[in-house]
């Protein structure tokens, strides 16, 4: 049963790098269950009879962490995302029983190591073809980046991921009692991943590798004082050389991070990272809503909005921010101080655990392989953890499994024999933990494979069907499966693409579907703007004003300060001017005129929380603008409808509104002329041809440049007919 865990625990591994490396929890689907089996492999091995050694205490705290864990997913506001949650928790203690099975049984431990050490050499064999072909993917269809990331999708998981296999393997190949062919052989493979984390672009992934080059080197000076070994004295006049080499390998890694960035060399442009210390304060203030308990499974990716500062942030808020990239700020965020408190008991715990283990072995138990895991187990915690202070690696499927390969080699036991309530304690402990594991991986495994088997053509196949047609059936098929909200929102928008290309009774039709689509979206996640944006601007094309109305200010109140991010007010604003030019009546133009001064607000306070004006949004501004001139000089309001005309004109491609200026002040010209007032009509008519001029050739819509042409032929002609009559001007008040 060992070996049996043990090439099912490595089968999940490899499906997890090659297929599950998404935040998708779907595509995880064909990593959980082989990772159900092995786990379910292990339980019978807790009950044999024969030496077993308890680990009682470690066991209780660690029970206890997940049990909180376990609790605040179950009852995050988001389903989906605590399902997420809840099955990395179930894939590190399913990784960790199954160590447990496997530890000690030689035949079970060569399959788990080879597992490791020969998909570290596939991927290096990949990542050796992506620097000929940059463009090459063994799986999927393509790559998002051009980065050297093997199997993986990103350069930080990438490197995660090279890190831990590489010191688990290097560990194995330097301290494991195994043949010297095999020894060298993993030795070798370590080496080649070594080299692949220092052409990697993560400086996060670098520093990693460096701190657990270090706690290798401070290890293994550990167990070769412990066994006396006779090279133990030259490691300690080596201690500086190591130190060196560690150092200039995080040196030229860094260099080359930042060339591959294109980012200018030196420590401060390292460094410079204001995202992450923008995200890390947007997360001590999510935590302060709710200090203890946290706000549930990635309960930052929308409590973090009420707190986004466009004008400070700039433009890092542009994206929906998801994750802290901090996993144990994370922590404390989603479950609370208690939940980040439990994690850190737990994983200080078991270093201090392994530690002592190392330096107090039996002596008569060092040609065993305990000292590999627990090395290269300690190892490989440290270099995941400190890129995790950068990234969030442990929530991906490779990642979370690695930690629990790591957790589970550093807290292996020593061989003795323990009987008595610990004993049973401890297996009663990694049986429950056994059986959850196995409830929960093996039902959502198999619903995973599901819906993955029925969006492989169209998300990743190499040669994909590119229809909405098919992909809506595909992702109507993995809704019969798996509901979740990212599904519904991703056929809402299908629906809505197939709408762009629609006409008459087809229009409507797709445009009503995609809004059934965001409106299931919303009740499965009712904290996300982004599907209540695109349901508000659908209602907008069918013209169901108060229905769109209600969405967008729903959007408003959701999105926070994250507008850069969601448009909100923006999209309301253009709604408004929509709906204002559809309500224009000349006979009572008012209506028009109060909703066009609410697009001119939404637009206005859209801008206030931007970074800055973007492309998009300054035509729009301007055409709103414009608009609430026109519609102010319809009431009768010519005081205010030359502000906005102003207004327009002082803006990016606003120079056509100038000549709606012209207009008025020609109008306003007539009107003083008709009245007996000619020195303040040739001071309108003066005012009216320097503005129609200043428009230049950039006319409003419907305007021709005959028509200008004539224009300006009747203000020269009323201009010199007044001058002729020795008229002196009154110019226009401001």
């Amino acid at each position: 049963m060992p070996a049996l865990s043990a090439i099912f625990l490595v089968l999940a591994f490899v499906l997890s790098v090659t297929v599950g490396s998404q935040t998708k929890p779907w595509t995880w689907g064909v990593g959980l269950l082989p990772l159900g089996v092995a786990a379910s492999a292990a339980l019978p091995v807790f009950w044999r009879k024969g030496r077993f050694s308890a680990d009682f205490g470690l066991l209780a705290l660690g029970a206890l962490a997940a049990g909180w864990f376990a609790w605040r997913a179950l009852t995050s506001p988001v389903t989906e995302l605590g399902q997420a949650d809840l099955l990395l928790l179930a894939v590190v203690m399913g990784v960790f029983v199954s160590l447990r099975a496997i530890e000690g049984n030689e035949l079970a431990e060569k399959i788990l190591v080879w597992g490791i050490a020969l998909l570290l050499l596939a991927n290096v064999v990949v990542m050796g073809r992506q620097m000929i072909d940059p463009s090459f993917t063994p799986v999927f269809r393509s790559r998002s980046n051009s980065a050297i990331t093997g199997f993986l999708t990103h350069y930080s998981e990438s490197a995660n991921y090279l890190i831990a296999s590489t010191l688990l393997v290097g560990a194995a190949a330097l301290f494991g009692r195994h043949s010297m062919v095999t020894r060298i052989v993993w030795l070798l493979i370590a080496a080649a991943g070594l080299a692949f984390i220092g052409t990697s672009p993560s400086r996060g992934g670098i520093l990693g590798a460096a701190v657990g080059g270090g706690v290798f080197a401070m290890a293994a000076l550990m167990v070769g004082k412990r066994r006396q070994a006779r090279w133990f004295p030259y490691a300690l006049v080596a201690i500086p050389v190591v130190g060196l080499v560690i150092g200039a390998f995080l040196m030229m890694g860094w260099q080359n991070a930042q060339d591959m960035r294109g980012i200018e060399p030196g420590m401060e442009m390292v460094l410079d990272n204001s995202s992450r210390l923008y995200f890390l304060g947007m997360a001590l203030s999510c935590i302060g809503l709710h200090p203890l308990a946290g706000g549930g499974s990635r309960s930052f990716s929308w409590e973090c909005f009420r707190f986004g500062d466009g004008k400070a942030q700039g433009d890092i808020i542009t994206h929906k921010p998801e994750l802290v990239h901090n996993e144990l700020v994370q922590a404390a965020t989603d479950y609370g101080l208690i939940g980040a408190g439990l994690l850190t008991a737990l994983l200080g715990a078991l270093v201090i655990v392994a530690m002592i283990r190392i330096l107090l072995s039996d002596s008569d138990r060092t040609s065993n392989t305990g000292d590999a895991w627990r090395l290269g187990g300690l190892a490989a915690l440290a270099g995941m953890f400190t890129q995790s202070c950068f990234s969030f690696v442990f929530h991906l499927l490779p990642g979370i499994l690695l930690l629990g390969i790591c957790l589970g080699m550093i807290s292996r036991t020593p061989p003795k024999d323990v009987r008595g309530p610990r004993l049973i304690g401890s297996k009663a402990l990694l049986s429950l933990a056994a059986v959850g594991c196995v409830l929960l991986l093996i039902p959502f495994g198999w619903k995973g494979s599901r819906v993955t088997a029925a969006l492989w053509p169209v998300y990743f196949s190499k040669t994909p069907l590119t229809t909405e047609e098919s992909r809506i059936d595909a992702l109507t098929e993995a809704l019969r499966i798996w509901p979740q909200p990212s599904l519904f929102k991703e056929r809402a928008f299908s629906y809505q693409q197939s709408a762009v290309s629609s006409e008459g009774a087809d229009f409507e039709l797709a445009t009503t579907k995609a809004i059934e689509n965001y409106e299931q979206t919303e009740q499965l996640h009712p904290y996300d703007p982004n599907p209540v944006v695109n349901r508000a601007n659908l209602l907008s094309l069918l013209k169901k004003d108060t229905e769109a109305e209600a969405a967008y200010n729903r959007a408003i109140r959701l999105q926070g300060g994250m507008e850069p991010c969601f448009h909100a007010r923006f999209s309301f604003a253009k709604h408004l001017m929509t709906k204002a030019l559809r309500q224009f009546d000349a006979t009572d133009p008012s209506a028009a005129l109060v909703t066009m001064e609410s697009s001119a607000q939404q637009m206005e306070e859209s801008l206030k929380q931007m970074h800055w004006e973007t492309p998009d949004m300054g035509g729009p501004r301007v055409y709103i603008h414009e608009n609430l001139g026109s519609a102010r000089e319809a009431n009768g309001d010519y005081k205010g409808a030359m502000a906005a005309y102003d207004f327009a004109s002082t803006l990016v491609n606003g120079g056509r509104v100038h000549y709606r200026a012209g207009l008025l002040y020609g109008k306003m010209a007539d009107s003083a002329w008709s009245s007996r007032r000619p020195g303040e009509a040739l001071g309108f008519f003066m005012e009216a041809k320097k503005r129609i001029l200043q428009a230049r050739q950039s006319l409003p819509t419907h305007v021709t440049p005959e028509q200008r042409a004539e224009y300006l032929s009747y203000l020269d002609k009323s201009i010199s007919y007044l001058q002729g009559a020795k008229v002196v001007p009154v110019p226009p008040a401001n």
